[in-house]
């Protein structure tokens, strides 16, 4: 696929995006999604390629593969990112449409089952913690304030109490305490 972009493909992307990006912004990400997916398709190594290379983290260990954000970007779970949902992820990120809430849920739940664990939510915030550099994790003060945070956000959201998190929990909660959404995306 080439830099163009058609008539008809601006017209979707302008659809996909809810008309919140002009052309020159959504021709702006074409360009750069397709730097790092010249046939149209990011797969993971891409996407590791991308993040790298945007140098959004000041600690990266050389095995990091960005599981949780990439499954913020894959909106279907087929493992491959297609533009479409590159700008959809963009969308509920810079504009916290409701795309953010299923942005938010994908990133933490890792296995994809519906359900948030303590422990999916401490991986995704210790993985976080870990990439702006500042703390070091392994330390038992950043273990036990991520762990306190986990507590404080699963009983604040876990409404029937089983120790997980549904999407329809984290929805009533997000309803009522729209804050929820940005809070659970900077601890992303």
């Amino acid at each position: 696929m080439g830099k163009n972009i058609s008539k008809e493909k601006m017209a979707e992307y302008r659809e996909a995006s809810k008309g919140k990006f002009d052309e020159k912004e959504i021709k702006h990400m074409y360009k750069l999604f397709h730097k790092a997916a010249p046939n149209g398709q990011m797969k993971k190594p891409d996407f590791k390629k991308y993040i790298e290379d945007l140098a959004l983290f000041k600690k990266v260990d050389q095995s990091e593969e960005y599981d949780q954000l990439f499954r913020g970007y894959d909106r279907n779970g087929d493992g491959t990112i297609s533009f479409k949902e590159y700008l959809q992820y963009h969308l509920g990120i810079v504009f916290s449409t409701e795309e953010l809430f299923d942005i938010v849920f994908a990133m933490y739940d890792a296995d994809r089952n519906g359900y948030i664990t303590r422990d999916e939510l401490e991986d995704v915030v210790t993985n976080s913690t870990r990439w702006m550099g500042d703390c070091d994790v392994e330390s038992k003060e950043v273990q036990d304030l991520v762990r306190t945070e986990v507590d404080k956000i699963v009983s604040f959201v876990d409404a029937n109490r089983d120790g997980q998190i549904s999407k329809e929990e984290l929805g009533l909660a997000a309803e009522k305490h729209p804050e929820l959404l940005e809070k659970l995306k900077n601890l992303a």
